[in-house]
Protein backbone atom coordinates (compact mmCIF):
# COMPACT_ATOMS: atom_id res chain seq x y z
CA UNK A 1 0.00 0.00 0.00
CA UNK A 2 1.74 3.33 -0.91
CA UNK A 3 1.33 6.62 0.73
CA UNK A 4 -1.87 7.89 -1.43
CA UNK A 5 -3.82 4.56 -0.67
CA UNK A 6 -3.03 5.26 3.41
CA UNK A 7 -3.38 9.09 3.49
CA UNK A 8 -6.65 7.86 1.08
CA UNK A 9 -7.23 4.96 3.50
CA UNK A 10 -7.29 7.61 6.81
CA UNK A 11 -9.17 10.16 5.37
CA UNK A 12 -11.89 7.99 4.50
CA UNK A 13 -12.13 6.20 7.53
CA UNK A 14 -14.67 6.52 10.31
CA UNK A 15 -13.70 8.72 13.33
CA UNK A 16 -13.98 5.85 16.19
CA UNK A 17 -13.34 8.35 19.73
CA UNK A 18 -13.24 6.11 22.67
CA UNK A 19 -15.89 7.86 25.09
CA UNK A 20 -14.53 5.90 28.10
CA UNK A 21 -10.19 6.95 27.15
CA UNK A 22 -11.82 10.62 26.28
CA UNK A 23 -13.64 11.12 29.70
CA UNK A 24 -10.26 9.73 31.84
CA UNK A 25 -8.07 12.47 29.76
CA UNK A 26 -10.24 15.41 30.77
CA UNK A 27 -10.98 14.32 34.08
CA UNK A 28 -7.09 13.75 34.36
CA UNK A 29 -6.83 17.50 32.55
CA UNK A 30 -9.64 19.14 34.69
CA UNK A 31 -7.50 18.19 37.76
CA UNK A 32 -4.14 19.21 37.06
CA UNK A 33 -5.48 22.36 35.78
CA UNK A 34 -6.88 23.30 39.06
CA UNK A 35 -3.83 22.23 40.89
CA UNK A 36 -1.91 24.60 38.45
CA UNK A 37 -4.20 27.44 39.15
CA UNK A 38 -3.78 26.78 43.35
CA UNK A 39 -0.52 26.52 42.91
CA UNK A 40 -0.42 29.80 40.55
CA UNK A 41 -2.25 31.77 43.00
CA UNK A 42 -0.59 30.97 45.83
CA UNK A 43 3.29 31.24 44.94
CA UNK A 44 2.82 33.14 41.71
CA UNK A 45 4.76 37.22 41.89
CA UNK A 46 2.11 38.39 39.04
CA UNK A 47 0.87 42.21 40.39
CA UNK A 48 -2.07 41.15 38.18
CA UNK A 49 -5.65 39.62 39.41
CA UNK A 50 -3.87 35.78 39.95
CA UNK A 51 -7.52 34.21 40.94
CA UNK A 52 -8.71 35.86 37.56
CA UNK A 53 -6.27 34.47 35.44
CA UNK A 54 -6.03 31.28 36.87
CA UNK A 55 -9.42 30.36 36.55
CA UNK A 56 -8.48 30.54 32.48
CA UNK A 57 -6.88 27.52 33.26
CA UNK A 58 -9.39 24.72 33.18
CA UNK A 59 -10.78 25.95 30.32
CA UNK A 60 -7.44 26.32 28.41
CA UNK A 61 -6.44 22.50 29.85
CA UNK A 62 -9.83 21.01 28.13
CA UNK A 63 -9.96 22.68 25.24
CA UNK A 64 -6.25 21.37 24.36
CA UNK A 65 -7.09 18.16 25.38
CA UNK A 66 -10.45 18.03 23.62
CA UNK A 67 -8.28 18.99 20.62
CA UNK A 68 -5.76 16.62 20.76
CA UNK A 69 -8.17 13.97 21.12
CA UNK A 70 -10.23 14.73 18.18
CA UNK A 71 -7.35 14.86 16.07
CA UNK A 72 -5.20 12.06 16.80
CA UNK A 73 -7.95 9.86 15.17
CA UNK A 74 -8.19 11.56 12.03
CA UNK A 75 -5.88 12.92 8.97
CA UNK A 76 -8.67 14.96 7.51
CA UNK A 77 -9.71 16.62 10.95
CA UNK A 78 -6.40 17.71 11.74
CA UNK A 79 -5.80 19.03 8.43
CA UNK A 80 -9.03 20.97 8.75
CA UNK A 81 -8.07 21.92 12.42
CA UNK A 82 -4.86 23.49 11.04
CA UNK A 83 -6.66 25.33 8.48
CA UNK A 84 -9.49 26.43 10.63
CA UNK A 85 -6.92 27.68 13.74
CA UNK A 86 -4.97 29.65 10.46
CA UNK A 87 -7.63 32.77 10.84
CA UNK A 88 -7.31 32.81 14.29
CA UNK A 89 -5.61 35.72 15.70
CA UNK A 90 -4.96 36.13 19.42
CA UNK A 91 -4.18 39.90 20.61
CA UNK A 92 -4.09 39.30 24.40
CA UNK A 93 -0.60 40.70 25.40
CA UNK A 94 1.26 39.30 28.47
CA UNK A 95 2.62 41.53 29.82
CA UNK A 96 4.80 39.46 32.32
CA UNK A 97 7.03 36.13 31.50
CA UNK A 98 5.47 34.17 34.76
CA UNK A 99 2.05 34.36 33.09
CA UNK A 100 2.80 32.62 29.62
CA UNK A 101 4.80 30.49 31.49
CA UNK A 102 1.97 28.85 33.36
CA UNK A 103 0.00 29.30 30.07
CA UNK A 104 2.50 27.19 28.61
CA UNK A 105 2.69 24.75 31.21
CA UNK A 106 -1.24 24.22 31.36
CA UNK A 107 -1.46 23.45 27.47
CA UNK A 108 1.60 21.20 27.77
CA UNK A 109 -0.59 19.40 30.33
CA UNK A 110 -4.10 19.34 28.36
CA UNK A 111 -1.71 17.79 25.42
CA UNK A 112 -0.24 15.01 27.58
CA UNK A 113 -3.56 14.00 28.55
CA UNK A 114 -5.72 14.22 25.42
CA UNK A 115 -2.87 12.15 23.81
CA UNK A 116 -3.15 9.26 26.79
CA UNK A 117 -0.10 9.97 27.79
CA UNK A 118 -1.09 10.32 31.70
CA UNK A 119 2.43 9.29 33.25
CA UNK A 120 4.05 12.10 31.48
CA UNK A 121 1.41 14.48 32.24
CA UNK A 122 1.63 13.26 36.01
CA UNK A 123 5.32 13.44 36.20
CA UNK A 124 5.18 16.70 34.39
CA UNK A 125 2.49 18.17 36.80
CA UNK A 126 4.32 16.79 39.92
CA UNK A 127 7.91 17.94 38.92
CA UNK A 128 6.93 21.67 38.33
CA UNK A 129 5.02 21.99 41.23
CA UNK A 130 7.64 20.68 43.09
CA UNK A 131 10.38 23.36 40.74
CA UNK A 132 7.94 25.68 41.89
CA UNK A 133 7.46 25.15 45.59
CA UNK A 134 11.35 24.75 45.68
CA UNK A 135 12.00 28.19 44.42
CA UNK A 136 9.55 30.01 45.94
CA UNK A 137 10.72 28.78 49.38
CA UNK A 138 14.51 29.00 49.23
CA UNK A 139 15.60 31.07 46.08
CA UNK A 140 12.98 34.33 45.82
CA UNK A 141 12.03 36.64 48.72
CA UNK A 142 8.29 36.08 48.66
CA UNK A 143 8.14 35.68 52.41
CA UNK A 144 5.50 37.85 53.63
CA UNK A 145 3.36 38.73 50.48
CA UNK A 146 0.57 37.80 51.56
CA UNK A 147 -2.90 39.77 51.78
CA UNK A 148 -1.70 42.86 52.97
CA UNK A 149 1.20 44.67 50.78
CA UNK A 150 2.18 47.85 49.63
CA UNK A 151 3.64 49.23 45.98
CA UNK A 152 6.44 51.80 46.88
CA UNK A 153 6.48 53.85 43.10
CA UNK A 154 9.66 55.98 42.58
CA UNK A 155 9.49 58.21 39.71
CA UNK A 156 11.59 61.48 38.48
CA UNK A 157 14.55 62.27 36.39
CA UNK A 158 15.83 59.37 34.31
CA UNK A 159 19.46 60.26 35.40
CA UNK A 160 18.78 59.79 38.82
CA UNK A 161 16.54 56.83 38.65
CA UNK A 162 18.90 54.88 37.02
CA UNK A 163 21.77 55.82 39.59
CA UNK A 164 18.98 54.61 42.68
CA UNK A 165 18.79 51.68 40.78
CA UNK A 166 22.01 50.80 39.94
CA UNK A 167 23.47 51.95 43.01
CA UNK A 168 20.68 52.83 45.95
CA UNK A 169 18.61 49.41 46.17
CA UNK A 170 20.84 46.91 46.83
CA UNK A 171 21.77 49.02 50.04
CA UNK A 172 17.98 49.48 50.76
CA UNK A 173 17.01 45.41 50.20
CA UNK A 174 19.37 44.51 52.74
CA UNK A 175 17.22 46.20 55.45
CA UNK A 176 14.13 44.32 53.86
CA UNK A 177 13.28 40.12 53.60
CA UNK A 178 10.56 40.98 51.34
CA UNK A 179 10.84 43.99 49.23
CA UNK A 180 11.07 42.87 45.28
CA UNK A 181 11.88 45.04 42.18
CA UNK A 182 8.67 44.77 40.12
CA UNK A 183 8.63 47.12 37.30
CA UNK A 184 11.45 49.49 35.74
CA UNK A 185 10.27 52.10 33.30
CA UNK A 186 12.27 54.75 31.55
CA UNK A 187 11.29 57.26 28.80
CA UNK A 188 13.30 59.43 27.07
CA UNK A 189 13.73 61.80 30.38
CA UNK A 190 11.95 60.41 32.93
CA UNK A 191 11.74 57.18 34.88
CA UNK A 192 10.02 54.64 37.38
CA UNK A 193 10.99 52.33 39.85
CA UNK A 194 7.57 50.41 41.13
CA UNK A 195 9.07 47.95 44.70
CA UNK A 196 6.59 45.75 46.13
CA UNK A 197 6.51 44.98 49.60
CA UNK A 198 4.45 43.78 52.87
CA UNK A 199 2.72 46.36 54.32
CA UNK A 200 3.93 45.93 57.85
CA UNK A 201 7.80 45.93 56.81
CA UNK A 202 10.46 47.71 59.15
CA UNK A 203 10.00 51.24 59.36
CA UNK A 204 13.84 51.64 59.02
CA UNK A 205 13.03 50.71 55.76
CA UNK A 206 10.77 53.11 54.93
CA UNK A 207 12.71 55.77 55.93
CA UNK A 208 15.49 54.87 54.29
CA UNK A 209 13.86 55.15 50.81
CA UNK A 210 12.04 58.34 51.98
CA UNK A 211 15.83 59.67 52.83
CA UNK A 212 17.10 58.14 49.41
CA UNK A 213 14.54 59.90 47.37
CA UNK A 214 14.20 63.34 49.24
CA UNK A 215 18.15 63.45 48.83
CA UNK A 216 17.84 62.82 44.99
CA UNK A 217 14.71 64.93 44.60
CA UNK A 218 12.53 62.17 43.32
CA UNK A 219 8.95 61.59 43.86
CA UNK A 220 7.61 58.85 46.28
CA UNK A 221 4.06 57.34 46.46
CA UNK A 222 2.77 54.47 48.23
CA UNK A 223 -0.04 52.85 47.79
CA UNK A 224 -0.99 50.72 50.78
CA UNK A 225 -3.47 47.46 51.45
CA UNK A 226 -3.31 45.98 47.51
CA UNK A 227 -5.58 42.89 47.79
CA UNK A 228 -3.74 39.67 46.78
CA UNK A 229 -5.96 36.92 46.22
CA UNK A 230 -5.99 33.37 48.12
Amino acid sequence: MDINQIITANMLGEVNITLTSTLYSMIASFVSAFVMRKVYILYGRSMNNREYFGNIFILLALTTCAVIVIVKYSLALSLGLVGALSIVRFRAAIKEPEELVYLFLVIALGLCFGANQFAVGAILLLVTTLSIYVTSKFYTKTYGLENSSMLIVISGERKQVEQLKNEGLALLFQKSRTALLREVDFTQNNGRLVIKATSLENENFITSIENEVQNRGLNLNIINDISVAQ
